[in-house]
């Protein structure tokens, strides 16, 4: 019995010291887990923060382009309507030609034209603006132009000309009148 008794004890404590070793094991993989979750939450917050940055990122630029497009557009829209009132007075210029602003207009700055120049010129004009320009010293007068009205003033050799056309005053005052439009229709009185 003693070797009973001694195999007993050996089992018993064989079986102590694989229960104390389980219980390590289980201890060790409890621990393993709990860093596993903690790592896994950790991974979770990063990825969450991630994709609310991202998100963020894509708002503030579909924001960013849809002001850029407003702006675009308003831009578009007042562009519209400075070219439309351009557009109403350029076909007001065709009336003006009856106007006595522009039979004086024309004259005055006909004769200053030919005066600048000197010697010999010649001033081509529409051919129902003849009578307005009358007989002038040294002028060739000539009814060949054609467009809304004024003149060209040149020297008989051509080798200087002096453009006073409607459409060419117009085309030079343009800016500063785009300017004066866009003043009227969008500032407010101060």
């Amino acid at each position: 019995m003693g070797i009973e008794k001694l195999t007993g004890s050996l089992i018993g404590e064989a079986n102590r010291e694989a229960k104390e070793i389980v219980k390590t094991a289980e201890w060790h993989l409890e621990q393993m887990l709990k860093d596993e979750k903690s790592k896994e939450e950790g991974l979770k917050q990063r990825a969450t923060q991630e994709v609310n940055s991202r998100l963020a990122d894509q708002r503030n630029e579909r924001l960013a382009w849809a002001r850029l497009e407003a702006k675009r557009m308003i831009a578009e829209a007042r562009e519209d309507a400075i070219s439309s009132n351009l557009e109403d007075f350029f076909s007001v210029l065709k009336e003006v030609r009856k106007s006595s602003a522009y039979k004086s207009f024309l004259e005055k700055s006909v004769r200053m034209a030919v005066e600048e120049l000197g010697g010999k010129t010649v001033v081509r004009c529409i051919k129902s603006d003849t009578p307005i320009l009358g007989k002038l010293a040294n002028v060739k007068l000539e009814s060949d132009l054609e467009g809304l009205g004024g003149a060209i003033v040149e020297k008989e050799d051509g080798t200087v000309r002096i453009d006073l056309r409607i459409e060419t005053l117009y085309d030079i005052k343009r800016d500063s009148m785009r300017k004066d439009v866009y003043d009227k229709i969008f500032t407010k009185d101060k």
